[in-house]
């Protein structure tokens, strides 16, 4: 019963992240947990507890006394993460090539050989996710756990904000995501560290120019 349980909490978080993925709400819009709960055919304890997870992970916000809401980041809010990013990466990916051996990174090109595949289907959403897990992939070969939360916490605002930033022209923007990943890749495997963070600052910089920040 318990994994049952579980399992409807797990599914049931999926379906409302990539629901918010693809757009499906407006940012700033109210979530009602009874109307998902009737959406997607499940009972309301499993989508709640789906909805206390994507809280804590910062894609929605209770509100006190009005309810649940999309997160509507402003400008300065995502100027603000992303220099909060972009120090962390630039530590992450220095850390990353000191501890990396050919397992891990092996691992780095499993997971651009995948970014590549899904874009050549044009899977942009899964793009969009891949992207997320290329960087936290080199918070966690870096060795450090608590480095890696941090960039973990702030990997779902991301989430989202990627849908928008390649809402328009999604081929060319994630054709030059992947090309930005082969440059860390490659600074990586040199073991430059110089390098890798004046690519990692780039790759985050793009999304900075997209949103026209």
């Amino acid at each position: 019963m318990v994994n049952k349980h579980m399992g409807l909490k797990e599914v049931a978080y999926n379906i409302i992240k990539e629901k918010i993925m693809q757009g499906e709400f407006e940012p700033g819009s109210r979530i009602r947990e009874d109307h998902l709960a009737e959406e997607i055919s499940m009972s309301r304890t499993p989508v709640r507890e789906a909805i206390n997870r994507l809280v804590s992970e910062g894609l929605i916000i209770n509100k006190a006394r009005k309810g649940l809401y999309l997160i509507d980041p402003s400008g300065e809010e995502v100027e603000n993460f992303l220099d909060i990013r972009i120090s962390l990466e630039k530590l992450a990916v220095e850390r990353c090539i000191d501890h990396i051996d050919e397992k891990g990174l092996g691992e780095i090109a499993d997971a651009m050989d995948e970014f590549e595949f899904r874009l050549s289907k044009g899977k942009y959403d899964a793009c969009n996710q891949l992207d997320g897990e290329f960087h936290l992939l080199i918070a966690r070969l870096s060795g450090n756990e608590k480095l890696y939360n941090m960039l973990s916490d702030l990997s779902s605002f991301f989430l989202q904000t990627r849908s928008l930033e390649k809402k328009v022209h999604p081929e060319e923007k994630n054709r030059q995501t992947l090309e930005e990943h082969q440059v860390i890749f490659e600074a990586i495997k040199n073991k430059d560290k110089k390098a890798a963070k004046k690519a990692i600052s780039l790759n985050i910089n793009t999304m900075r120019n997209n949103l026209h920040l």
